[in-house]
């Protein structure tokens, strides 16, 4: 069994663990699960992962679920993007855990009412708490070059993955300089188009479901 990533890249935390890979340039096979089919709900895919959810990072002695989880195991083992010295690892695992707390709630209760409960109309307190999370991330930008800190690194790779989305439901990122200058030199980065392509997919799919302009 070769190194297998399962993804979908309407998954905002799948597309981050797919950046974590490219920006490594590791040789893993990327399996596409179809979520809109209920592929993931297959007796096949619950052996891998019985809480049906993408992604998930399989090796021939290790199967490890939770984008973050897998985008630190990648790492670690790689030994890049996720520094050793204590102290700058643990600006990173801070700034992961506002992701998984901050970022990716802002984007899920944003799209998920829309996807799963038929809502036509989003309300505006989503809308600003998008717009509240991405003020947090110009404020870490205030601080240093990158996520966390002045190196690139993991965090990097996550935030992108939520931000991408946000750029692509159409908020403008003219209030928040230091992010968009940020966004605009994540643009070097490997996968970053391939990140683009997913955040437009899930954008397109909300825009036609509703009822109203995706963001005004």
């Amino acid at each position: 069994m070769s190194p297998t990533l399962y993804h979908h890249p309407v998954s905002v935390p799948s597309r981050a663990a797919l950046l974590t890979v490219r920006n490594l340039g590791l040789d893993v096979e990327v399996k596409v699960i179809n979520i809109y089919t209920g592929e993931q709900n297959t007796p096949e895919y619950l052996k891998i992962n019985p809480l049906h959810q993408v992604p998930v990072y399989a090796d021939v002695d290790i199967v490890v679920t939770e984008s973050r989880a897998i985008i630190c195991y990648l790492a670690s083992v790689a030994n890049k993007f996720y520094p050793t010295d204590l102290k700058k690892r643990a600006l990173v695992d801070s700034r992961l855990f506002f992701d998984a707390t901050n970022s990716f709630p802002a984007i899920r209760d944003f799209a998920r009412p829309v996807l799963r409960a038929g809502v036509k109309k989003i309300p505006q307190e989503r809308r600003d708490v998008i717009l509240a999370w991405l003020n947090s991330i110009e404020l870490f930008l205030g601080q240093s070059k990158w996520i966390a800190g002045d190196d690139l690194s993991i965090a990097d790779f996550t935030f992108l993955a939520h931000v991408a989305s946000a750029k692509a439901f159409g908020v403008s990122f003219d209030k928040f300089p230091k992010l968009n200058d940020w966004y605009n030199r994540c643009k070097e980065l490997p996968g970053f188009d391939e990140n683009e392509e997913g955040s437009q997919l899930l954008a397109d799919k909300l825009a036609g479901l509703l009822e109203e302009p995706l963001w005004n």
